[in-house]
């Protein structure tokens, strides 16, 4: 893969790139981490992806970097060198700009050609390892030889060595799935550089012909696809005809009609294997989606022998292979009513036609009744397969029509609306199997069909709005909800609560809800379920998530928020916040806080400040489990974010009560809850702008210097500490707002007054204390240099990163200010001898081991401390300044050392950096070249 579009026209990073490339044979056998193999893969191949001819010729010719790939695969190379070595000249065959040799252009050779005529000795490699002992190894091969069969050469050589039927036939028995994709690819790759036009055959095309036919792939594939000793050989052959079929182009089409490989594919379809089945099923349906004529794929071709007529459209030849699908392959396996497996794949089939049927524009005419035969289809299968106890078959009928008539004309309809043939197929699926791996499963069988004809309701719903109106899906749902046999697998109640949202929208035309009654009983329904005493955690987020969906909808979220069931959805829900496990209150808990998410439905949002489900979020910061009362903090901190929510928390004084539970949760034992709390605060001051409620409400906790202190350097845990930088940082940012608008009403004030317009007091224009001090106050400024040599490379990196910003904003507010002393390289990074921060004092008695005294000590009464020497030079400059101190001491930071500690690896970095030896160190190394390799990764 290309991470990134590196530039080969800057001397320096080409001159980079030839030493990563000529040190590739000397990389260390001793590298524990693969991926950095994989760097150097991902690094070189950008650059070859290209399509530079010059740096192509330049390291084909001055690089000479085949011969460097020569020496990866020596017998004694690490295989993983081998295999970037091999890959890499993968990637120069497939780039490769140059000419081939044969095609009397006169130009410069190319990649092939200097492998065919200089290096015969890859090739041999590359021939005899498709069977290597490394998986790896045997992946790479494969990958290369696939780009070698674009060339003439390349396939003429593939022919000369007679070894290719093995090779293939070993590959696609494999027992890696790696290299059974990269064989099936090779493969691939040879069909698709075939013509179509058999009138414009070249010369290439013949040879992959010829290549073709001494692999004799089609018996081959068709071999292992009737393999019924093997699943293994099915899936496999069922894995070339899925790519063959995704390539979804005209060759791969053309060659899937003339080797008449999927002509079987209903036995395959009915294959004892669920991989073969499923497989087969993807083929199918991808066939249908990117095909014009797949019934001459599938051997069905109603029209001739030898194929549709050319004037037959793609909608008409759609049309044709549809009412064969349905009138003869369904009803087929519909007639089978002992076999659940044939019920299945009927389902199956149904699911797959559905997209290309929205695809074809035929089907808005002649063909338009084939989304009603399989939506009728699908719902009628799903009746035949419910299961609902005599002591809840009352409440089922409630909600559910009688049988289910399908739609159309054709044998299908016929059969499926017998008298009696649902019952016969209702008897066949409650009998358990007797035998055969539904038999080891315990009959679960019912419920997979139920599945699949959910997925494809929950498809029609969405692409056939309309016919799902006006059928009885909803009701069909409902019924599955009752049907606690069915449910009681998760799969299943997920996907009813999954597809219920579906087909309830199809309801809404124009803004309008077509059947309020409807939408009423399956809300009673679902309260019905959220209400249910054995509605474990699992269940209720999905019933949840269920609701979600209907607030996202502007018609049905406004009837939900202001209906009656709108207040019995919130008693129920107010019900399980006391519930006995605390997952299901967690889950509540976070229900509420997302409706107030960025985008979030409105109506949901009005549901809740209305039946005041904030006040019961509140109640929740105190509960007595930990998880419970982070995820009560979280919500709010969304609410918060939220305009409308930050509007009804104030409308009912939550903000301040918030601010007021804060230090006893920021006391927390449980280290996530006080990530929350940090988060919740951080909020407050820099979405809000809501500090004065934290200094207000927060017991002076939050302005206590030694708390902020130990909240910062002495958490035990590091996520902690990162937030409270973090929050420190939210504090200045919050400050220097409100000293601009001191400065602002100042300035004005001082222009009034100059004026002579009005008497302004000197209280208004002479500020003691600038708000900035509540920054100092709590010994920020220290306390974030401290931080910079925390123990976690991530507060480290937190909290140079602030005072990076830090530095920049005070230079923007003073202006320019005298250039700093030059500081001393051997001085310890952070602060210097006699440098102090703007919290701190020039007494020297109590300094601790970095120089400064310790951080719970009070500064001076006033909040300003004296400066020594070497901050006078800054302070001069603004000397009335509060940050002038704090400038100086951030001068004096050696940030390009803090930087140093704080950079993490990034994806090249590791084996882009030389570590060069010393020349004494060199000098007595026996190995005067050792310790010099660029890719010498430690």
């Amino acid at each position: 893969m290309v991470h990134h579009n590196p530039n080969p026209s800057s001397e320096e990073t080409l001159e980079e790139l030839r030493r990563v490339v000529t040190a590739l044979p000397s990389m260390p056998k001793n590298i524990v981490d693969d991926t950095r193999h994989e760097k150097v893969l991902s690094y070189v191949s950008a650059f070859i992806a290209q399509r530079d001819p010059v740096l192509m010729q330049t390291m084909l010719y001055q690089w000479s970097i085949i011969d460097t790939f020569q020496a990866c695969l020596a017998p004694d190379q690490d295989y993983r060198v081998s295999c970037v070595a091999l890959r890499l000249l993968g990637y120069l065959l497939e780039y490769d700009t140059a000419p081939q040799a044969d095609d009397g252009s006169g130009g410069i050779d190319g990649a092939w050609h200097l492998l065919e005529t200089q290096h015969p000795s890859v090739l041999k490699f590359l021939i005899e390892n498709t069977a290597g002992e490394e998986a790896l190894t045997r992946f790479s091969c494969w990958f290369t030889l696939e780009r070698v069969v674009k060339y003439d050469d390349g396939a003429r050589w593939l022919l000369s060595t007679d070894r290719c039927a093995d090779m293939i036939s070993a590959a696609l028995k494999d027992t890696s799935t790696y290299v059974l994709t990269a064989v099936c690819r090779f493969l691939v790759a040879i069909i698709e550089n075939r013509s179509v036009d058999a009138e414009r055959i070249t010369a290439h095309d013949k040879l992959l012909d010829t290549l073709l036919e001494s692999i004799s792939l089609c018996k081959l594939i068709h071999t292992m696809m009737t393999d019924q000793d093997s699943e293994r050989n099915r899936v496999a052959g069922l894995e070339f005809l899925w790519m063959l079929a995704d390539s979804r182009s005209d060759r791969g089409a053309a060659f899937l009609r003339q080797s008449q490989l999927f002509f079987s594919y209903m036995d395959l379809l009915m294959d004892d294997s669920r991989l073969v089945r499923s497989r087969a099923l993807e083929i199918l349906s991808t066939l249908l989606e990117s095909t014009s004529h797949p019934l001459n794929i599938l051997g069905k071709d109603l029209a001739s022998s030898d194929g549709m007529e050319l004037d037959t459209s793609e909608d008409q030849a759609k049309v044709e292979c549809f009412k064969f699908l349905l009138d003869h392959d369904v009803h087929s396996l519909l007639l089978l009513t002992d076999s659940l497996k044939a019920l299945h794949v009927a389902t199956g089939i149904l699911d797959a036609m559905i997209k290309p049927l929205h695809q074809c524009n035929e089907m808005h005419g002649t063909g338009t009744v084939f989304k009603d035969i399989i939506l009728s289809t699908v719902l009628w299968i799903i009746q035949a397969l419910q299961e609902t106890s005599k002591a809840h078959r009352g409440t089922a009928d409630a909600v559910c029509t009688g049988a289910i008539v399908v739609q159309g004309t054709g044998k299908l309809a016929q059969l499926l609306n017998q008298s009696g043939f649902q019952d016969i197929v209702k008897a066949q699926s409650r009998t358990k199997p007797s035998r055969g791996p539904a038999a080891a499963r315990g009959g679960t069988l019912p419920k997979t069909v139920v599945l699949s004809a959910l997925k494809a309701l929950q498809s029609l719903a969405t692409l056939f709005p309309g016919a799902v109106e006006r059928s009885a899906s909803i009701n069909i749902v409902l019924s599955v909800l009752f049907d606690q046999k069915l449910c009681s697998d998760q799969r299943v109640f997920k996907a009813c609560l999954t597809t219920l949202p579906s087909v309830l929208k199809t309801k809404v035309q124009n803004g309008k809800l077509l059947d309020e009654q409807v939408f009423g009983e399956a809300m009673t329904v679902v309260l019905g379920l959220l209400q249910r005493p054995a509605t474990g955690s699992t269940s209720l987020k999905l019933i949840l998530t269920a609701i979600v969906e209907f607030f996202t909808d502007d018609t049905l979220g406004k009837v939900l928020a202001h209906e009656k069931v709108g207040l019995e959805l919130a008693n129920g829900l107010g019900l399980k916040l006391y519930d006995m496990e605390w997952d299901v209150r967690d889950n509540v808990v976070e229900f509420i806080g997302a409706l107030f998410q960025a985008g979030g439905p409105d109506h949901g949002v009005e549901w809740a400040l209305k039946h005041d489900l904030l006040e019961s979020v509140f109640q929740k910061l105190s509960d007595e489990e930990a998880y419970v009362r982070a995820a009560s903090v979280h919500a709010f901190e969304t609410v918060m974010r939220d305009a409308r929510g930050w509007k009804g928390m104030c409308s009912k004084n939550l903000d301040e009560r918030l601010s007021g539970q804060l230090p006893s949760l920021i006391r927390d034992s449980e280290a996530f809850v006080r990530r929350a709390v940090l988060e919740a605060m951080i909020c407050l001051v820099s979405e809000r702008e809501s500090g004065t409620i934290l200094m207000i409400n927060g017991t002076d906790l939050f302005v206590d210097a030694a708390f902020m202190s130990r909240l910062t350097l002495d958490d035990n845990d590091w996520e902690v500490r990162i937030r409270a930088c973090e929050f420190i940082a939210a504090v200045w940012e919050h400050c220097l707002a409100l000293d601009e608008r001191a400065d602002y009403r100042i300035r004005v004030s001082k222009r009034l007054k100059d004026s002579n317009n009005e008497q302004i007091k000197d209280d208004t224009t002479v500020h003691s204390k600038p708000s900035s001090w509540w920054f100092y106050d709590i010994k920020g400024d220290q306390i974030l240099v401290e931080a910079t040599r925390d123990s976690s490379r991530m507060v480290r990196l937190t909290a140079v990163e602030i005072l990076k910003k830090m530095e920049a904003s005070i230079e923007q507010r003073l202006g320019s200010l005298p250039s700093p002393s030059p500081k001393n390289a051997s001085e310890p990074e952070g602060t210097r001898d006699g440098t102090t921060t703007a919290s701190q004092n020039d007494d020297g008695e109590g300094s601790n081991r970095f120089g400064k005294r310790p951080i719970g000590e009070a500064a001076d009464n006033d909040g300003s401390t004296t400066m020594t020497t070497a901050t006078s030079d800054y302070a001069s400059a603004n000397i009335q300044h509060p940050h002038a101190k704090f400038y100086a001491v951030l001068k004096s930071l050696d940030f390009e050392r803090l930087d140093a500690t704080t950079s993490v690896e990034q994806l090249y970095e590791e084996v882009l950096n030389v570590e060069r030896v010393e020349d004494v160190v060199m000098a007595e190394n026996e190995n005067p070249n050792d310790g010099n390799n660029v890719l010498d990764c430690y």
